[in-house]
């Protein structure tokens, strides 16, 4: 998960990275029915239908050009909200996270339409969702998406499984 900045080097470390996987990448994005019903087997779930965080994820959406371009024409965006309360495994997140998150709440935005997910208040948590949810067909063009789902693969322990023979293509790419 981004926290800060880019750099011009971090810039062309991604664009290295999207250059040796973007070709061994297939789309697979979820649906985000399937987005949240892996959160709720992973983790307790409390919906929070308030207008103020259904605009959080929208106005993320609108305000970000690779998201808006996903938006269906003539179709109203649909999204939804979850807290993750600090109790079972929850709480583990809350435990692990980084200190600049303080004493916020997890919170997971979702978005119907368009399979947009955005996590609030755990690095974790949003690098185990990129690495779940996949990449669509627009998302493997965006050598920051590339790059940031090859990263949460790695962090997860799955890039061997979506990217077979990665191995190989790392070395490849070091030749």
């Amino acid at each position: 998960m981004l926290t800060t900045l880019p750099t011009p080097a971090l810039i062309a470390h991604w664009q290295s990275v999207f250059k040796t996987y973007q070709s061994r990448l297939v789309s697979n994005k979820k649906s985000t029915d399937q987005v949240i019903a892996y959160l709720a087997e992973k983790y307790p779930l409390t919906a929070v239908d308030t207008a103020a965080a259904l605009a959080v994820v929208t106005g993320n959406i609108s305000s970000n050009r690779p998201f808006a371009e996903k938006c269906p024409p003539g179709r109203a965006l649909r999204p939804v909200v979850f807290r993750i309360p600090r109790q079972g495994s929850g709480a583990l997140l809350y435990e692990q996270r980084q200190a600049l998150y303080g004493d916020t709440p997890i919170m997971v935005g979702l978005e119907h339409e368009t399979a947009f997910v955005m996590v609030e208040g755990s690095g974790d948590l949003a690098d185990e969702l990129v690495a779940f949810a996949g990449l669509d067909q627009a998302d493997l063009s965006n050598y920051y998406l590339v790059a940031n789902y090859i990263a949460c693969l790695e962090k997860c322990g799955l890039l061997a499984q979506v990217v077979p023979d990665q191995n190989e293509t790392a070395v490849k790419s070091d030749e």
